[in-house]
Formats: C-alpha cells, structure tokens, sequence
C-alpha cells in the first residue's frame, strides 16, 4: 500500500517516483525493475521511496488511482451513459503503458481495486436494486467487464478506438443479456 500524505512535498517526491518507474519501463520489463533503478531515475532516495511506498506494484496502484480521479473528472463532461464510457475508454487509452505493464505482470486487482472505489461515487452507475448487494454485484460485473475488454484491447495490439471498444463492450452485454434470458 502506498502512504502519500497531502503536503506538497510527497506528491512532489511520489510523482518523481512515478515518472522513475515510468523511465524504467522503456528500458526493461516490468518483472525486472528493481527498487535501486527506479531510485536511480527518480533521484530520490531509499528512505524516501519506503516513506511513500512499501514496492514498486504499490507505485502502480497509485498511478492507477491518479488515472481513475482523472476518469471522474472527465466523466463529468458526459451527458449520457456512452459520452461517460467512451471518455473513460479514451483516459485509459492514454495511459496504456500502465496498463499493458498491470496486464502483462497479471496484477489486474490493482485496476479493478482502483475502478471499484472510483465508481461507486458515480452517479451514472448507481441503479436502483433490491439490496446493497446486488449493487454490489452489478459494480464489480461492470468493473470486470470494463477491464476484460480492456485486456483484451492490449492484447490485439491496441488497433482498436474508444468507439469501437465501446461497441465491443456493448455488444458483449447484449450478447451476455440474451444467454442469460434464453
């Protein structure tokens, strides 16, 4: 778990780490990124990287929930429930070194844990059902479908635009709706 406080100079340092880890993506793997290169890139040091963070998965995490309060800010621009989808589609579009890198070290926890606690402040996904639980049930479908089909965007080389991913992804409601009901 990352423990970035609300003063200027932690974000400060936890944005370096970002962009240190970020650096050391575009030279190597993720699996192969060590604690002393990321603190070699970001020119911070060893106390402070422990201060804010306990690994380097926990720095994804965080970068992950930046782009999720991101998503929420530009959600609020929608008018419909597609302009939402489809601006939240473009947001993760522009952070797909995050995610390919999420994906490919089969972390997914970290988007769905980050997606599952920035929508539920979203009033577009908030229906009316007969329990708490079933809203449960029907945010974490939502979240799991959000991120399959951005899974499988990353892994069809990323050809794909927002549109057509939300397409996709609405194609594979109804498709899932007439199963279920048939």
């Amino acid at each position: 778990m990352y423990h970035i406080k609300v003063d200027k100079r932690a974000q400060r340092s936890a944005g370096l780490i970002v962009q240190g880890v970020n650096a050391c993506l575009q030279k190597k793997e993720y699996r192969k990124i060590t604690i002393a290169d990321v603190l070699e890139e970001s020119t911070v040091g060893r106390a402070t990287f422990y201060r804010l963070f306990d690994s380097i998965s926990d720095v994804l995490s965080y970068e992950c929930d930046l782009m999720f309060e991101q998503i929420n800010h530009e959600s609020s621009k929608g008018k419909t429930l597609q302009d939402i989808l489809v601006l939240d589609i473009e947001t993760f579009m522009r952070h797909d070194v995050l995610l390919e890198t999420i994906v490919n070290s089969h972390q997914l926890n970290i988007i769905y844990d980050a997606q599952l606690r920035q929508i539920n402040q979203n009033i577009f996904f908030k229906i009316e059902l007969a329990s708490p639980d079933q809203q449960d049930f029907y945010l974490a479908v939502l979240t799991n479908l959000l991120i399959s089909t951005l899974s499988t965007w990353i892994n069809h080389g990323k050809k794909e635009s927002a549109d057509e991913l939300f397409v996709a992804l609405q194609a594979s409601i109804t498709m899932l709706n007439q199963t279920i009901n048939d």
